[in-house]
């Protein structure tokens, strides 16, 4: 059938990447499946998708290799995910720790860009907003870590760079973490 949005991965080796391949029917439906991100191990693959039982919107949903094969995607639930759309997915280096945009939660309006750590309970902590500067009443979205996670990039609408670059530009900023959480 018809597919709005769809996951594709490919493998680089050397400098040469390979064919696209269309991810399985655990990660990609009849829905729209968007913004995926691989963990580090590379048995977990976190994606949105406004797929049916969700809580509304996109949510973000976590699926695992198995023998080879994605398995069924499961809803990260209530604790990431709210009646608003969630979106832009990325893990972090250790593995645990999860950056994401969402409407929902307490936001200043837009998207906002939201961390939760995974704990060894398996549950999520309750999402962090990462506040102004990077926040704004704008959109917020596709918020990348690189590297250690140190460092990240994030697309931002600001009143300095729509007069000369254009409506949303691309922001390089350092991260640093509050550890007594």
């Amino acid at each position: 059938g018809f597919r709005a949005a769809s996951i594709y991965y490919a493998k680089k080796k050397d400098s040469v990447w390979s064919k696209a391949v269309i991810l399985n029917k655990n990660i990609n439906s009849m829905y729209w499946e968007s913004n995926a991100t691989i963990s580090p191990s590379g048995k977990e693959i976190y994606f949105t998708s406004d797929r049916p039982g969700g809580l509304g919107g996109l949510d973000i949903y976590v699926s695992k290799l198995r023998n080879g094969t994605w398995g069924p995607a499961e809803n990260l639930g209530s604790t990431i995910n709210t009646k608003y759309d969630e979106e832009t997915p990325v893990i972090l280096p250790d593995g645990k720790t999860l950056f994401f945009s969402s409407e929902g939660h307490y936001n200043m309006g837009g998207f906002d860009v939201f961390y939760s750590t995974l704990l060894d309970s398996a549950k999520w902590t309750e999402p962090i907003n990462l506040g102004y500067p990077i926040n704004s009443t704008d959109d917020n979205l596709f918020f990348v870590t690189i590297g250690d996670g140190s460092k990240a990039y994030y697309s931002v609408a600001r009143n300095e760079g729509y007069f000369t670059f254009g409506e949303e530009d691309i922001y390089e900023l350092e991260i640093v973490y509050d550890q007594s959480r």
